[in-house]
């Protein structure tokens, strides 16, 4: 797939996502307005193990699924102009774990992999932080990624 058909169907898929997703850490969302001291910390003392978990999730969803991952063009401008409207599914897995890691650990946005069961595309996308998102998957796909996340340790929650 080129990369302008691509970002075509990652931005719809932003736009008009049914059954979005997030991975957390936790399994409820905090209420409390002092989330801001347990965030620091948190950023500080956890985001590297995140970024690990993530990686690996990413790496087995590239591997399971016939898949297509791009670089937002701001990151590409920024941190890696090689790589512009170019697919990295086929890139050494340590320079996208670098990669990973950067926009994980650095607040950098994003990377977006594209993935197909049958004919239905899903998207897992990686912004900043402990931003990660996934956007329409379903039926056993969604089953899939619910064991992987939960392998991690980890919490699949609806956005909506």
């Amino acid at each position: 797939m080129d990369s302008e058909k691509g970002f075509d169907l990652i931005d719809k898929m932003l736009e008009d996502s049914d059954n979005s997703y997030y991975i957390d850490f936790v399994p409820f969302t905090f209420q409390s307005e002092d989330y801001s001291r347990l965030e620091a910390y948190l950023n500080k003392h956890y985001k590297l193990q995140f970024a690990n978990k993530i990686k690996f999730i990413t790496f087995a969803i590239i591997y399971y699924y016939d898949s297509y991952v791009y670089l937002d063009e701001r990151v590409v401008n920024a941190l890696y102009p090689d790589l512009k409207n170019k697919d990295l599914r086929n890139l050494e897995l340590e320079k996208l774990a670098n990669i990973i890691d950067s926009l994980i650990i650095d607040d950098y946005s994003g990377l977006n992999i594209l993935f197909k069961d049958k004919d239905h595309f899903s998207l897992l996308r990686i912004e900043d932080g402990f931003d990660t998102y996934l956007f329409d998957i379903e039926g056993h796909t969604h089953k899939n990624i619910e064991s992987l996340v939960e392998h991690q340790g980890l919490y699949l929650k609806s956005i909506n």
